[in-house]
């Protein structure tokens, strides 16, 4: 690695150690802004929708989500 590429990872952490506080601020009001009580009514329309007319299938699919992660594994 050379000194420049040193010097540029160096100014981007300290970027980042920057922008570390703003973002946290940014976040925070974020949440704190968050009408939950909506969020959770628009969604529960369309969790009892699937509930009603999509049911669940014979297995939770767990055994295909490992298979998926042994084929990247092995890649």
């Amino acid at each position: 690695m050379t000194e420049a590429e040193k010097t540029a990872i160096r100014e981007r952490i300290a970027a980042w150690d920057r922008a570390a506080p703003v973002l946290q601020r940014v976040r925070d009001a974020d949440i704190r802004g968050a009408d939950t009580h909506r969020a959770m009514r628009l969604f529960s329309g369309s969790a009892e929708w699937a509930v009603k007319n999509r049911p669940a299938g014979p297995t939770s699919g767990l055994v295909e989500q490992q298979r998926w992660f042994m084929k990247w594994h092995r890649a």
